[in-house]
């Protein structure tokens, strides 16, 4: 599973009479004692085992039908029958952000788009909570993507009608057929609700209502606007490998690949923190609250040769080193010396806990020992002011997943 990734903006050195030093001097302690979770490549053999180690369904292939390029609407005119709660996803397609109900989704779980004689995958499985969005075109050759039928640790199994292949609806890797072993670059992906959805983007296409006979008003599996259903209880449908119990097991989590490392970050969490200071393994990274999109976003924080460390005020970011302030929607740098800096983002998709746990035992997760302690992170604390702060004291953190 690859990455998309936005380009740094060329940072512009302040004119700062010195480095403070002191406020990251206890994040070396921190650094050693994290776990190494770095994902695992799939070897032809580990991706061979999973045919085994399908479930039927009873889902016949067919049964649930993608869908090739749709029908889009105008805001102004989907908003006639779309509640601002309602649960959407937005994929930042090459001609700009598209914007897909859930209501939709869940009756035919694959989108197959072209922009530009590109094609592109929109997928989501109900069952899981997974979406994902893949760049579909390999080799010059646009995949069309179907639901198969059988599952993988609760997991929708994909199919291209191009070559027959096999594929894993949320890693996007093929484990059986011509294609075997290949990967799909994710497109950038975000789980919101159409109020913020329309109101960031107005001019967005929404994909319509699919022509049939599909009942888009009922979700076979609940709802998640309310409580007590598949969504937000402990009850899996279908069996998985393994387990863990550090999040409940329908935690929505954002999930993604790292330099090697996969994570998974509690969604929820975040929100609640407004932003969280954290490391995979020596790669210093920051998860924001985007009030305005009501989403999570990942910024790489590594500005110049070290970390900056951030809090969370009013709705924007500051960082205390230059108490610049920052857009938690853009990585920017709005004011203070840092203005016209900007991190880097990094994007991946949404998983629940147990999905993406079952099928990476290896994830890094926030919150987790990777996150930097709060004591470090008050304007007033020692360090903060260039003067060096204490270390944290040192614990052994066992390199073997929870749960296990």
């Amino acid at each position: 599973m690859l990455m998309a990734k936005k380009s740094p903006v060329r940072l512009k050195r302040p004119a700062l009479s010195r480095i403070f030093l002191g406020l990251f001097l206890p994040l070396l302690m921190l650094l050693v004692c994290l776990p190494e979770a770095q994902a695992r490549p799939k070897s032809m053999e580990e991706l061979a085992a999973i045919m085994g180690k399908l479930v039927e369904t009873g889902v016949s292939y067919g049964a649930i039908p993608s869908l090739y390029r749709p029908r889009y609407d105008r805001v102004i005119d989907a908003d006639l029958n779309t509640s601002a709660e309602e649960v959407v996803f937005v994929v930042m397609l090459p001609n700009g952000p598209h914007i897909y109900p859930q209501r939709f989704m869940v009756w035919h779980q694959v989108v197959n788009e072209v922009v530009d004689d590109v094609a592109y995958a929109i997928t989501y499985c109900p069952t899981t909570g997974t979406l994902m969005a893949y760049n579909a075109s390999m080799g010059g050759l646009n995949l069309i993507f179907d639901v198969e039928g059988r599952l993988y640790d609760g997991n929708s199994v994909l199919i291209d009608r191009n070559s027959g292949s096999l594929w894993l609806q949320e890693t996007g890797m093929a484990f059986d057929g011509p294609l075997m072993g290949r990967g799909l670059p994710t497109v950038p992906v975000f789980w919101t609700n159409w109020g913020a959805a329309r109101s960031v983007y107005p001019n967005a296409p929404v994909m319509g209502k699919p022509a049939g006979t599909r009942p888009y008003g009922r979700d076979p599996y609940g709802n998640y606007l309310r409580k007590g259903n598949y969504y937000d209880n402990d009850r899996l449908i279908y069996p998985v490998q393994r387990m863990d119990k550090r999040f409940p097991r329908k935690a929505h989590m954002l999930c993604l690949e790292y330099e090697g490392y996969l994570l998974a970050i509690d969604v929820a969490y975040v929100k609640k923190k407004g932003a969280v200071n954290f490391f995979a393994g020596p790669h210093a990274l920051l998860a924001t609250h985007d009030a305005k999109l009501n989403v999570v976003r990942v910024f790489n924080r590594q500005i110049w040769a070290e970390p900056f460390l951030f809090i969370s005020r009013y709705g924007k970011l500051m960082d205390l080193k230059t108490r610049s302030i920052w857009d938690p929607s853009t990585g920017a740098a709005v004011e203070g010396n840092m203005k016209g800096a900007s991190m880097p983002e990094y994007f991946g998709g949404y998983s629940m806990w147990f999905a993406w746990y079952s099928i990476n035992p290896e994830t890094l997760t926030v919150p987790g020992p990777g996150v930097v302690p709060e004591n470090l992170l008050s304007p007033d604390a020692p360090g903060s002011d260039g003067r060096t702060a204490p270390a944290p004291a040192a614990s052994p953190i066992s390199t073997t997943p929870a749960g296990q």
